[in-house]
């Protein structure tokens, strides 16, 4: 196991819980040249190297504008869409929960991934890493107003917290826009599967803080974590609510996407999302047993076309070899 390594409860509709630390160095500007960012980064490796027991973790690469690589690292969460079209640099850990971006809208953009819902565990991970930063570059930090930052949404904590959450069956019953209303009203905003802008397919939202100033970022966890709870009981009624209605279509929906995945010669991201998403549910609601529900989130990642590479059908055979491998075990109750 990994020295980051981070797990947390509610596996089965939490699928992964993230932390982003914005940072600013002091004494260079907000707009960086790419010299000054190569720079950057390469003092922020020099200061995590110099630990001798977390040194070893770290790589450092430089992501090239619009490369399959930047593509990639945008659908594995650990970098922006920004940073693989404009290019920068990311120092990642070996196992990829600990990644920091450089050359984004800020100087630094640090980043704790954890699986299951552990957005305070993922908080702890960046302070410390961000604590070995700061001593060798100190951030660019005002006493009344908190960390400075290029975008004034940002400023304070400069922390965005987001836990992605699996509510199928919240969005089949037309309850979304209550829950992001709700969310709304706890500060927290609900946007797609790679945040603003972006669909949720196969019912995957990020939940996530919309204030990073006025309270500290221990507290703002605290309240997303709060507010995540309270989604996530709502989605465990909205399914039994459809089990309670119509349980025979319900297991029959989710044997197809079982079959599906199971015997398909070709198969798209967006068929294999669905399916994979009705999957997680027969085994989180004892339809479907023989597989790992956080396996299968981990297969979701990996399945996306800039992860296969080649043509389109190239990459939907790849897809759907991967997994008829993957869903083997699965047995049907």
């Amino acid at each position: 196991m990994s020295m980051f390594e981070i797990h947390g409860g509610f596996t089965g509709l939490a699928a992964s819980s993230r932390v982003r630390l914005a940072r600013n160095i002091k004494g260079y500007p907000f707009r960086l040249t790419e010299q000054q960012h190569s720079e950057i980064a390469d003092k922020v490796f020099a200061a995590l190297k110099e630990n001798p027991t977390i040194g070893p973790e770290f790589d450092k690469k430089q992501i090239i504008p619009r490369s399959t690589e930047a593509s990639q690292l945008v659908e594995e969460h650990l970098i922006s869409p920004e940073l693989a079209q404009n290019g920068g640099w990311l120092i990642v850990s070996k196992d990829s929960s600990v990644s920091i971006m450089v050359g984004e809208e800020d100087h630094l953009r640090l980043q704790v991934i954890g699986t299951g819902l552990c957005p305070k565990e993922c908080l702890e991970t960046a302070n410390r890493v961000a604590s070995l930063i700061e001593a060798a570059l100190p951030f660019a930090y005002d006493e009344r107003l908190g960390y400075l930052t290029a975008c004034p949404t940002n400023i304070g904590t400069g922390l965005r917290a987001s836990i992605m959450l699996h509510l199928p069956m919240l969005t089949a019953t037309e309850q979304m826009d209550r829950i992001i209303g709700y969310a709304g009203s706890r500060g927290c905003a609900v946007r797609g599967t790679y945040g603003e802008g972006s669909q949720a397919v196969g019912g995957f939202y990020q939940v996530s803080n919309q204030v990073t100033l006025g309270a500290s970022a221990a507290e703002l966890t605290d309240k997303l974590v709060e507010t995540a709870t309270t989604i996530i009981d709502a989605e465990k009624k909205a399914r039994e609510q459809v089990r309670s209605q119509n349980e025979p279509a319900l297991r029959d929906r989710i044997y197809r996407a079982a079959g599906t995945l199971r015997s398909a010669y070709l198969i798209d991201t967006n068929e294999a999302v669905q399916c994979i998403s009705n999957v997680l549910i027969g085994l989180q609601m004892g339809f479907l047993s023989g597989m790992d529900a956080q396996k299968l989130y981990a297969l979701e990642e990996h399945i996306r076309p800039a992860m296969l590479n080649g043509a389109p059908q190239d990459r939907d055979k790849k897809r759907a070899e991967i997994l008829r491998e993957a869903t083997k075990p699965i047995q049907f109750n």
